[in-house]
């Protein structure tokens, strides 16, 4: 008897435990989601999805971003955090989402992105913020 309620004192430990590991997670995707629509950032940025078994994020994505120097990158496991990589429909990584000052999306590509496109897409973004200022 001693030994069955030490094996559901432990089930039942084992199962809070999940339940809050699940809690955590959800409370940090939703913080992410208000982050990338939420308080407007001074410039640009890019929400970079990316996964630990993502062989081109690595030997293509990554280099990429590194040259764009000086701009926000928020990096984001696509798979930890399912929440916000469902809002931006992220189904092949890696996926790289410009994101305007005021925090909607500009542009989202989907697979790899060179520097020279994402610098293009930057730039647009900044236009538009300059453009939305001066109609203010």
């Amino acid at each position: 008897m001693s030994a069955q309620l030490w094996a559901l004192a432990v089930v039942g430990a084992v199962v809070l435990a999940a339940a809050g590991l699940e809690t955590f997670r959800a409370w940090r995707a939703r913080r992410l989601v208000a982050g990338a629509a939420g308080a407007p950032a001074a410039d640009p940025y890019i929400l970079y999805f990316t996964g630990d078994s993502c062989t081109v994020c690595k030997t293509h994505q990554e280099p990429a971003l590194a040259k764009l120097g000086g701009v926000r990158i928020d990096r984001v496991d696509a798979v930890s955090e399912r929440t916000l990589a469902d809002r931006f429909r992220v189904y092949t990584l890696p996926t790289t989402v410009v994101m305007a000052a005021d925090g909607h999306a500009m542009h989202i590509n989907y697979g790899y992105a060179p520097a020279p496109k994402l610098e293009r897409q930057l730039a647009e973004a900044r236009g538009s913020a300059l453009g939305s200022a001066a109609t203010a």
